[in-house]
C-alpha cells in the first residue's frame, strides 16, 4: 500500500484500521518526532499519538490528489498536534479555574 492509497482508503472509511496502521508504521519517525516536539514523552504523548492518528484519518477528505501524500501527512499531523495541544491547554485552564473558584 502506498501513502496515497492509504489516504484514499481513509477518505472513504476513516475507521480503516489497516490504512491507519500502515500510515503510522511507515511514517513512524516523522509522527513520533512531531508528537515529541509538541507533547514530550510519556503517557500524555502516547495518548496524543493515538488521538493524532485518528484525527489525521478524519482529515483525509481534505487531501487533494495532486498533493504529495507524504507532505500532506506532515502538514496535517502538524496542524492536528497544534490543535490537540491547544485543546489540552484549554482543558487544563478550565479545570484549574473550576478548582480555584470560591463558593
Amino acid at each position: 500500500m502506498t501513502s496515497r492509497e492509504a489516504i484514499h482508503r481513509l477518505s472513504v472509511n476513516p475507521s480503516d484500521c489497516l490504512a491507519v496502521s500502515w500510515l503510522h508504521h511507515n511514517h513512524a519517525e516523522v509522527i513520533h518526532a512531531l508528537v515529541t516536539r509538541w507533547f514530550g514523552v510519556g503517557p500524555a504523548a502516547e495518548k496524543a499519538e493515538c488521538e493524532l492518528m485518528q484525527r489525521v484519518a478524519e482529515q483525509t477528505r481534505s487531501y487533494e490528489r495532486q498533493e504529495n501524500p507524504d507532505q500532506w501527512l506532515v502538514r496535517c499531523a502538524t496542524t492536528e498536534c497544534d490543535r490537540l495541544r491547544n485543546e489540552a491547554i484549554h482543558d487544563k485552564a478550565n479545570s484549574a479555574g473550576i478548582r480555584n473558584r470560591k463558593p
